[in-house]
């Protein structure tokens, strides 16, 4: 078996596509990677003049009326030795003791929207996928692909795998030695924004699952154990905000069909309070 070389990955950058492009799909590209690799911002139509700054933060609460299901705990068949030792549960709902709902992604649908460089700047360069305890930490996490590439690690003492398949973008299908050892990570950039997350699989221990949400802006929050979420820094406008859950999708609710919403942002915060999510909007019960 060769790991951390599927599907030919490479450390630093994925593989090259083996179609034929347009050469207008050529500059695109061969733009975008070399901006990347100087540390410069890339397509510079989506960000503001040197000189802005923007101050303001949306933020807001999720909160599970009700009581929650218990979380069902997972069959663990594969590397027992190892794997079975860990409480292996169900993470597609994960409300905690004060109702607070985890793992809600919320979004700026709207395309487009300006970028202080200051914001570009601050934005960390990775983000951390890692296996460990036979899963996948965190289980949910989101990258602007223009600034930040995915660093996956493989902590566990037995070989991983981390597949995935972005809608237009590369497939990939990475496989990590044990650890502590060579080939335990790799990195991954994307070259496309995505309308939702996608799921990150691992073909050797079916029960692993997490999703990543890839977008060209970076206006994203992913709810914490109390349900809360910010995003901040955001321009003025009104943007379009998207919310999304694994469980239903985007999330369709009496203030936001479908999962959205256009919120006025005008310099202040915007202060979106409590979020009540129901049992039926999160697909339970009848």
């Amino acid at each position: 078996m060769q790991f951390g070389k599927p599907n030919r990955v490479q450390r630093k950058a994925p593989p090259r596509r083996s179609r034929r492009w347009s050469r207008r799909q050529w500059l695109r590209a061969t733009g975008a990677l070399a901006g990347i690799a100087s540390g410069t911002l890339i397509a510079p139509w989506h960000y503001a003049a040197a000189s802005e700054r923007y101050g303001s933060t949306v933020r807001g609460r999720f909160f599970y009326e009700g009581t929650p299901p218990e979380r069902r705990k997972l069959t663990v068949d594969k590397d027992v030795d190892c794997c079975g030792k860990f409480d292996i549960r169900d993470e597609s709902l994960m409300v905690f003791p004060q109702g607070g709902v985890a793992n809600v992604y919320v979004y700026v649908r709207t395309r487009g929207v300006p970028v202080a460089v200051a914001t570009a700047e601050k934005a960390p360069r990775q983000v951390l996928l890692d296996n460990r305890d036979c899963i996948f930490k965190p289980h949910c996490l989101a990258l602007w692909h223009l600034r930040q590439e995915l660093h996956i690690v493989n902590s566990d003492p037995i070989a991983q795998n981390v597949a995935f398949s972005p809608l237009g973008d590369l497939p990939a299908n990475i496989v990590l030695a044990p650890a502590p050892g060579e080939n335990t990570e790799a990195t991954w950039r994307f070259r496309r924004s995505q309308t939702q997350p996608f799921v990150v699989l691992c073909n050797y221990h079916p029960w692993e699952k997490a999703y990543l949400l890839v977008r060209d802006n970076p206006y994203f929050a992913i709810s914490g154990e109390d349900g809360g979420f910010e995003i901040a820094d955001l321009p003025p406008g009104d943007w379009e905000f998207q919310l999304w859950h694994e469980r239903v999708n985007y999330l369709n609710l009496p203030e936001w069909p479908q999962g959205r919403r256009t919120i006025s942002v005008t310099g202040e915060d915007v202060e979106l309070g409590t979020i009540r999510l129901r049992p039926s909007d999160l697909g339970i019960g009848g």
